[in-house]
């Protein structure tokens, strides 16, 4: 497997178009389109928010269907925006079909940006022609650009591998710095890749690889009403089928995933700190990832990390709340392998080498549960000032 730089334009097979159509701002990318040649077969993983945005609910109608092309726009969610919301998306995403000869639900959609307002649709059908006259594949870096809200820079990933005798590419883009947290949140994440998958064992695969990734970053806490991750791979009619090729295939996704989580986590809102939460010798995998939940997701364990603080007993109590077995006299914590805690009984640290470790913009937190062999990761920010003034300076 080998890292590529870049992101979708490295992939054959697939065009893009990001153009100003003026959603809500006169001057800036909002509005894009990823188009295949040939028909795809699609996995999608949404929102677990039950107030859930008209794309999401039209993405999860034709997802298993024959696919061609997801349309995207910023800075409207469409989301709660009722019968009108889903209505207007079912118009754009057949407006669109219409130009390219292509049946109406061939196209999907995601949406990100403010909720409760409707989408302006006469503004956006008129845009269409711009839209599909832009398409080429080259254009991935603009599409990376329009999907962002309130990140500060793109996100994109690529890799390349080779299995029976062939070089595939994979590669991503993902948008989101604030309500993000586990279970998907404020994210959009779209890959595409030319290694043909069968429908089923592509989305056991992505279900797998996002679950690793996606799902184990947290900012804020907050799960949005949008969370959308696609992946398009071509329907041949020829799929890769060895053990070794989807394995090939699982690792290069997972690379993918694992850089756009990072990136994410690394351009959290107002966020100086990505701090890995990794729990260790759990009773189960899920009682381990409850503890990196509860600690990633825990305020006071992040304005610890941002006040360079190594407050072990933040940790501690939120492991203690997580609701996974605990037995205090087996929990051990440390940071980049120095013990603060060791089987329950607090550590005489070296304070100046931890000051050192906690000032780094990246570093590890371990949690030794000492009962199992579960593990888990969660990938988090600290939460400064900063996170408060964007958030509260994000105009309804």
């Amino acid at each position: 497997m080998k890292h590529l730089d870049g992101g979708l334009e490295n992939v054959k097979g697939f065009s893009y178009a990001s153009i100003k159509c003026g959603i809500r701002y006169a001057d800036r990318l909002d509005y894009s389109l990823i188009l295949s040649d040939t028909i795809c077969n699609a996995a999608g993983m949404f929102t677990t928010n039950r107030m859930t945005a008209a794309p999401v609910k039209l993405c999860r109608e034709r997802i298993k269907g024959k696919i061609r092309g997801i349309l995207i726009n910023a800075t409207n969610a469409n989301a709660c925006t009722g019968a009108e919301g889903f209505s207007n998306s079912i118009k754009l995403t057949a407006d669109v079909a219409k130009k390219l000869n292509l049946p109406g639900e061939s196209i999907l959609m995601a949406s990100t940006g403010i909720i409760g307002r409707q989408l302006p649709l006469d503004k956006m059908l008129g845009s269409h022609d711009e839209l599909v006259n832009s398409l080429a594949p080259g254009n991935g870096p603009l599409l990376a650009q329009a999907i962002m809200t309130t990140d500060t820079v793109p996100k994109q990933a690529a890799v390349s591998f080779t299995c029976e005798g062939r070089e595939y590419s994979i590669a991503g883009t993902a948008k989101g710095s604030g309500m993000i947290a586990p279970r998907m949140a404020t994210l959009l994440a779209f890959v595409v890749t030319d290694a043909p998958v069968e429908r089923n064992e592509l989305e056991k695969i992505f279900r797998s690889a996002v679950n690793k990734t996606l799902n184990s970053i947290t900012i804020d806490g907050d799960t949005s009403t949008n969370d959308t991750a696609i992946i398009l791979s071509p329907d041949t009619g020829r799929y890769l089928n060895s053990t070794e090729s989807l394995a090939a295939f699982t690792g290069a996704l997972e690379a993918v995933l694992m850089k756009l989580a990072e990136m994410l986590v690394l351009d959290g809102e107002g966020a100086t700190k990505s701090v890995k939460i990794h729990v260790i010798n759990a009773a189960t995998d899920d009682d381990a990832m409850l503890i990196a939940r509860a600690v990633g997701q825990s305020l006071l364990v992040k304005t610890a990390f941002f006040g360079n603080d190594p407050n072990w007993g933040r940790i501690a109590c939120a492991a203690g709340y997580s609701g996974a077995a605990l037995e205090e006299e087996k929990l051990s914590i440390s940071i980049d392998n120095i013990p603060l805690l060791t089987n329950g009984v607090p550590k005489n640290a070296d304070y100046s080498q931890l000051e050192v470790i906690l000032k780094k913009r990246n570093y590890t937190v371990t949690v030794d549960m000492g009962l199992g062999d579960g593990d888990a990761i969660m990938l988090t920010t600290d939460i400064s000032y900063d996170y408060v003034k964007i958030n509260a300076q994000y105009s309804t």
